[in-house]
C-alpha cells in the first residue's frame, strides 16, 4: 500500500500517541490504585475483596408503628412499612456504622462512630438532631459496636473498643454535651461485650440470610435478616403472608482513614521530620556538589580524572553494605565524644547529604560543562573576578539542571527506608518508617497504609507542579556537550 507523506505521518503520530497514553496508563495505575485503596476496609483488602461494598443492611430491630411497622438496619437505615402486606412506606438512611438504637414514642436514637448521636423524629424521617461525641483518640476503624440508653432528661452512650470505659452523657432536649463519665461503661452497660443477638429458633422455608431480629404483633410475626429481608410470618399457618426488603446499603468510601491515620501513629511528626531531613539534605548536597562540580568541569589539578571516576565508582556498591559500618561509626563517636549522633537530625542529614553527594557531582558536572567558556571569559575580561564568573554567570545558566539534581536528591531522601529505620528514633523517624508502623504483630492496618502513603506523595507532586518548568529545562540542559 502507497501511503502519501501526510498519511505516514498522521500513522506515526496517532501510534506514538497511543504509546503513550499506555505508559501513562501504566505509569499512573500505581497512584489510582493505592488512593482507590486508601478510602476501604483494611479487612476487605487483606482478604482481597478490593471491589466496591455496600454497607450491611442487617434488621437489627423491628418496632410496632400505629398501623405499620419500623425496620432499623445496620447502616442507619429507619425503613416504614405497612403492616399488612409489607408496602414500603417511607424511609431513610443515615449512612452510619456501628450503629445501635433506641426507639421511643416520639423519637429513634441513632448511636454510630462516624455521625456521633442522631434524633430522628418518628413521624417523620427526614427531622434529625445531631450530636458530636468524636474524641482524638479513639480509631473509628476499630470501633466494634455502639451502646445507647436513656435514664430521664438524659441519653447515655459508649463504644466497644479495646479498654474504653467512657460515657457520654447528653441531654436529651437539647442534645447538648453534658460530661464524659470517666470509666462508668460497666455501669450503665453492664452487657458490653457480650453479644446483642439472643438467636432465633424460628426457621422460614423461605429465608434469605440469618435472622438477626423477631417481634410478634397480635397474631404474627416479623422477622428481619442479615441480607435485609423482612419477612410477615403466619405460625399457625406456617408460612410466610408477606415479604420485602430494605433498600441497598451506601458504598462504602472511607474517607474517615484520612482522620484515623493521624491516631493510630504519629503521622504529623513524622511528615515534619522527613521535610526538615530532606530539605536539609538538598541544600547540603547541591551546595557542595555545584561547587565541586563546577571546579571539575573548569579546572584541571592532579587527580581530578581520578577523582571524578572515583565518586562514581561509589555509586557501584550497593547502599546496605555502608549501614553496619556507619551504625557501628555512629556508636564509636558517642563512646569516644560523648555527643549523640544516632536518632538525631544532622546524623541522618549527615549520612544522606554524604550518599547523595557523588551522584549530585557526576550529574551537575555535565550541565557546567555544557556551558560555553567564552562566556566566561568574556566576563572575566571586563573585570570580574572567578567568584563572579562563577555566581553571575555559570551559576544562573546551571540553575535548571541544579534544580533538577535537587529535586532527585530531594526524592530519593523522601523514600529511603533502611538508614531512617536504624538511625532515627520517635523523635526522628520519617515518614517512611511511619508508614511501616501500620504494620503491626496483632494487627494490619493496610487502610491506613494506604492512606498515610497517599498523603505522603502529596508534597511530592505540589513539588513537581511548582518546579516543571525548571525541571523540564534540567532534563534538556546539558544533552549536547560534555
Amino acid at each position: 500500500m502507497n501511503l502519501s507523506y501526510y498519511a505516514k505521518k498522521r500513522l506515526t503520530d496517532l501510534s506514538v500517541n497511543i504509546v503513550m497514553l499506555i505508559m501513562l496508563f501504566f505509569t499512573l495505575l500505581p497512584i489510582v490504585w493505592m488512593v482507590y485503596l486508601s478510602l476501604k476496609d483494611s479487612t476487605d483488602i487483606a482478604i482481597g475483596k478490593v471491589g466496591l461494598r455496600q454497607a450491611g443492611r442487617e434488621i437489627l430491630e423491628i418496632v410496632p408503628d400505629g398501623e405499620g411497622i419500623i425496620a432499623l438496619s445496620a447502616d442507619g437505615g429507619l425503613t416504614r412499612f405497612k403492616a399488612t402486606d409489607l408496602s414500603r412506606l417511607s424511609q431513610a438512611t443515615y449512612k452510619t456504622s456501628a450503629t445501635s438504637y433506641l426507639v421511643e414514642k416520639d423519637y429513634v436514637w441513632l448511636a454510630s462512630t462516624n455521625k456521633g448521636l442522631l434524633r430522628v423524629a418518628r413521624n417523620d424521617f427526614n427531622s434529625v438532631s445531631r450530636a458530636d461525641f468524636s474524641s482524638a483518640r479513639i480509631d473509628a476503624g476499630k470501633v466494634t459496636t455502639t451502646y445507647i440508653k436513656r435514664e430521664g432528661d438524659f441519653v447515655f452512650v459508649s463504644l466497644d473498643y479495646k479498654k474504653f470505659a467512657d460515657v457520654w452523657k447528653f441531654d436529651a432536649k437539647t442534645l447538648q454535651l453534658v460530661g464524659v463519665l470517666t470509666q462508668a461503661k460497666q455501669k450503665y452497660f453492664p452487657k458490653a461485650g457480650s453479644s446483642r443477638l439472643a438467636g432465633s429458633n424460628l426457621e422460614i422455608k423461605e429465608q434469605s440470610g440469618e435472622i438477626f431480629s423477631t417481634t410478634k404483633i397480635d397474631n404474627d410475626i416479623f422477622v428481619g435478616t442479615s441480607t435485609g429481608w423482612v419477612y410477615k410470618y403466619d405460625p399457625l399457618g406456617l408460612q410466610v403472608v408477606a415479604k420485602a426488603r430494605v433498600p441497598h446499603g451506601h458504598l462504602l468510601v472511607r474517607f474517615s482513614n484520612y482522620v484515623d491515620m493521624w491516631k493510630n501513629v504519629n503521622f504529623g511528626l513524622y511528615l515534619r521530620n522527613s521535610i526538615i531531613i530532606c530539605g536539609f539534605t538538598m541544600v547540603f548536597a547541591m551546595t557542595l556538589a555545584t561547587f565541586a562540580a563546577y571546579s571539575l568541569s573548569r579546572f584541571r589539578f592532579p587527580g581530578s580524572d581520578f577523582f571524578s571516576n572515583t565518586i562514581l565508582a561509589t555509586q557501584m556498591i550497593p547502599m546496605i553494605m555502608y549501614l553496619i559500618p556507619i551504625y557501628i561509626m555512629f556508636v564509636k563517636f558517642t563512646v569516644l565524644t560523648n555527643i549523640p549522633v544516632k536518632g538525631t537530625f544532622p546524623g541522618i542529614i549527615l549520612i544522606y547529604s554524604a550518599w547523595f553527594l557523588p551522584f549530585s557531582i557526576w550529574i551537575l558536572r555535565s550541565f557546567f560543562a555544557a556551558i560555553p567558556r567564552e562566556l566566561e571569559e568574556a566576563a572575566l575580561i571586563d573585570g570580574c573576578s572567578r567568584f563572579r564568573v562563577f555566581w553571575h554567570v555559570a551559576l544562573p545558566l546551571a540553575m535548571p539542571g541544579i534544580i533538577a539534581t535537587g529535586i532527585y536528591v530531594f526524592l530519593n531522601a523522601w523514600d529511603e527506608l533502611m538508614f531512617a529505620w536504624v538511625l532515627t528514633n520517635s523523635d526522628t523517624m520519617t515518614i517512611p518508617v511511619g508508614i511501616r508502623l501500620f504494620v503491626g504483630n496483632y494487627q494490619n492496618r493496610f487502610d491506613l497504609m494506604m492512606a498515610a502513603a497517599t498523603v505522603a506523595t502529596l508534597p511530592v507532586v505540589v513539588i513537581f507542579f511548582l518546579l516543571q518548568k525548571h525541571i523540564v529545562k534540567g532534563l534538556t540542559a546539558g544533552a549536547v556537550k560534555g
